[in-house]
């Protein structure tokens, strides 16, 4: 059994690049910040190198966990954690949620954010889910005593911590949002 691997694909250049990032690390120009999160094609696309960014002063920039990934700004090299990360619903990108570390998202007053104004909100639990950070990395859990939720093609019934990214697609039962974490 091979191991599913999600990345982003540039849309200038073609090269594969970590999930997580927000910028190509092959041509420095693909924006990837709205590029969506898919399985690694076999043999399409060469992978971006890896690339060492350093802040301006090493002394004044954050340490990141050394086993959770760091967002970074590559225009400011500055290793950022966002207080907040979005849920953006897929087929309407203007419909978008604001959720901070620890909130729950569903479709009453049992959560903290009411995802109001979404289709097919009838399938979405009360409480459904719940969005966390460790350091920068964000965390969704299912929480719902039924449904389902879905993160970037994997689904997950069980309470398992499942991390998310910036572009990562997450589907609560049968509504798709993208998650935006950072600017």
């Amino acid at each position: 059994m091979s191991e599913q691997v999600f990345v982003k694909y540039c849309p200038l250049c073609g090269a594969e690049n970590p999930r997580q990032s927000a910028f190509c690390l092959s041509c420095f120009d693909g924006d990837l910040s709205t590029v969506p999160v898919e399985l690694r094609r076999k043999g399409a696309a060469k992978p971006a190198p890896e690339v060492a960014v350093a802040a301006p002063n090493a002394a004044d920039a954050p340490a990141p966990t050394p086993d959770v990934p760091a967002e970074c700004d590559p225009k400011t090299a500055q290793v950022t954690q966002p207080d907040e990360m979005r849920l953006e619903l897929v087929d309407d990108p203007a419909i978008r949620f604001t959720v901070r570390d620890g909130q729950t998202v569903g479709r009453t007053e049992k959560a903290a954010v009411i995802l109001a104004g979404v289709p097919k909100s009838e399938w979405i639990s009360g409480a459904h889910a719940r969005f966390f950070r460790r350091g920068t990395q964000w965390y969704i859990q299912h929480i719902a005593e039924t449904n389902y939720i879905k993160v970037d093609g994997e689904t997950f019934r069980g309470r398992e911590e499942v991390a998310v990214y910036d572009g990562s697609i997450v589907v609560l039962s049968l509504t798709s949002f993208r998650i935006g974490i950072g600017t």
